[in-house]
């Protein structure tokens, strides 16, 4: 198991052998006392200069939790008391599915600790020591949702600054990967690191870093480029005899071509390690989501292919601008490298150039439901009851929530308003944040001819079939079947990531994850409890419950309700998908 115990420029000692035993660890004895009977200290997982982290098992929420505990004899100093309350203010801002969340923080006498979701599948670091080089699907989805999640945090003034394979935690169920440790991320109002100095990992940091000049968030864009490569190549892009050779290296220009390196990184993956890579930041990306657009499977640098939609995107490249000749400082290290201003001065004279973009039509699969006569409802429910039969005409739904990357070709096409802002998610992500008028409009967009909002009745019937089953599954609930509260993912995972509790005709994610808008307004079904107004004066259906959703709802039958032009920060755990 890999845990980051930051601030990150500690080394970081994994329990490879049989932990000791907590009843004999006095820091964990008083973390036990500090938190409660409802909490259990299981083991130690991990130590550093500055924290100790601790598995935890919340007894009440049948979860894992791994507790980060600042040594107290660190408590007093000034510096690292504030860094570490840093990270949890920071992370704790920070709501994204690629970004361990933050549970909670607390303090007792002299022990500080926050508590932050246990990943159990190790680091990409570990994987790639394992393995060597990743297959190139999997490095295109991990560098696509690292580049989500440090979206979502430079878009509110967050940046990480060290960005590294060890710093990637990977979810053993799901396979997804999340950003760890922002014990040394700056943020706009951030005074704690001196001028003239750096922190962060020596092989990650961008030549504007070494070289002791002004960065912001396109650092993470290069350190980012630098972690491409190395799952790419097995090696970082830079190798030297000694640590200022490879700083001279990487301060004369780009690494070795990773075409040439492997043959098989496909053209587009190769442009977007090459475009973080770039010494001048005004070279690179200029934004995380781009590389998010560019490797999240709806974006394609190839011709486009007949029938299909296309929109050109721009990337501008400005010209480039010298750099001074600096004295590097390394935290801890006291390391004074001069650079000859006549080898390393970086006079860059670019000539303005674009590159295009192809947005490719992402093709959407429909499963048909047949006609016939099902059961809606459930006895026993203060608003799905009584149960009644319905005769419903044969109909196609689709197979799983509508992706960000579909619903961003509608937003292309109709030059319409995109729900997620700034930061664009992974392409696979359920779109969420789309009102139940905008959702209807997708739907008559993309399925031309009688594209639709399913009814509920129809919904339910998808879900359920013809069984009286709680669950597409069965009739018990099943913690690995659905992205729901019990799962603990505190949001939604790309769409298609809990096969198990698929219908028996294949129909995905229909139990939590996201709630799903259906065409039906709220009413009472017929001999049913009678409703206040506030439930059915302008509302709709909305179904199938949430990845915050409490197990007992998350039934094929559950019915809640949400007004159809309810504000887009009220609906990010509400999606849908479309029926014809």
């Amino acid at each position: 198991m890999a845990v980051a115990t930051g601030p990150a420029f500690l080394l970081v000692t994994l329990m490879a052998t049989t932990p000791e035993d907590p009843t004999n660890d006095d820091l964990a004895q008083r973390l036990q006392a500090a938190l409660g009977e409802a909490y259990a200290v299981k083991k130690p997982l991990g130590a550093g200069g500055f924290a100790v982290v601790y598995l935890v098992h919340d007894l009440t929420l049948k979860r894992n939790l791994a507790v980060k505990v600042l040594s107290p004899d660190l408590i007093s100093s000034k510096t690292v008391l504030e860094r570490f309350k840093r990270e949890a203010e920071t992370v704790a801002g920070l709501s994204h599915p690629n970004i361990v969340p933050l549970h909670f923080i607390g303090e007792k006498d002299d022990l500080l600790y926050l508590a932050m979701a246990c990943i159990d599948g190790g680091s990409v670091a570990d994987r790639l020591e394992k393995t060597g080089p990743l297959p190139i699907a999997d490095v295109k989805r991990i560098i696509g949702e690292v580049a989500s999640a440090l979206a979502h945090a430079h878009k509110r003034g967050v940046v990480h600054r060290d960005i590294k394979p060890q710093n990637v935690l990977t979810d053993s169920e799901s396979g997804r990967s999340l950003v760890t440790d922002f014990g040394i991320a700056r943020t706009a109002d951030s005074s704690l690191t001196a001028t003239g100095m750096f922190v962060g990992t020596p092989a990650y940091l961008s030549p504007e870093q070494m070289t002791g000049e002004k960065s912001d968030h396109r650092a993470d864009i290069y350190a980012l480029g630098v972690m491409a490569y190395e799952l790419v190549a097995g090696k970082q892009p830079f190798e030297g005899a000694t640590p200022t050779a490879i700083l001279m290296r990487r301060l004369s220009g780009p690494p070795e071509p990773i075409v040439t390196v492997r043959k098989d990184t496909p053209t587009e993956l190769a442009e977007v390690i090459d475009g973080c890579l770039a010494i001048d930041p005004e070279e690179r990306f200029q934004s995380a989501s781009d590389i998010v657009a560019a490797l999240g499977g709806n974006m394609v640098r190839t011709p486009t292919l007949p029938g299909a939609k296309t929109v050109v995107l721009k990337r501008s490249r400005a010209k480039g601008r010298s750099r001074s000749t600096m004295f590097l400082l390394f935290t801890g290290v006291s390391v004074a490298v001069a650079i000859a201003a006549a080898s390393l001065a970086l006079m860059m004279k670019r000539t303005g150039s674009t590159k295009t973009t192809v947005v490719q039509s992402m093709p959407v699969e429909m499963v048909a439901i047949p006609a016939g006569t099902y059961t809606i409802g459930t006895r026993g429910s203060e608003t799905s009851s009584p149960p009644y039969q319905v005769a419903l005409a044969a109909f196609s739904i689709e197979k799983t929530e509508v992706t960000v990357g579909a619903y961003r070709e509608y937003v292309v096409a109709t030059n319409g308003i995109a729900p997620w802002g700034d930061s664009l998610p992974l392409a696979s992500m359920p779109v969420t944040r789309v009102s139940w008028p905008e959702a209807s409009g997708y739907c008559a967009w993309k399925h031309p001819g009688g594209g639709r909002l399913p009814t509920e009745e129809e919904w339910e019937a998808a879900a359920r079939g013809r069984s009286l089953n709680a669950f597409p599954w069965g009739d018990t609930f099943d913690p690995a079947a659905a992205n729901t509260e019990a799962a603990g993912r505190l949001g939604p995972t790309p769409v298609g990531s809990y096969p198990r509790g698929a219908t028996e005709l294949g129909l995905l994610d229909m139990i939590g994850n996201v709630w799903e808008w259906t065409s039906s307004p709220m009413r009472p079904y017929k001999n049913g409890n009678p409703m206040p107004a506030a439930m059915t004066t302008n509302t709709r259906v909305i179904r199938g419950g949430a990845y915050n959703s409490q197990d007992r709802i998350a039934t094929v039958s559950f019915r809640a309700y949400s007004p159809p032009t309810t504000r887009p920060e009220d609906l990010a755990g509400t999606g849908f998908r479309c029926a014809k």
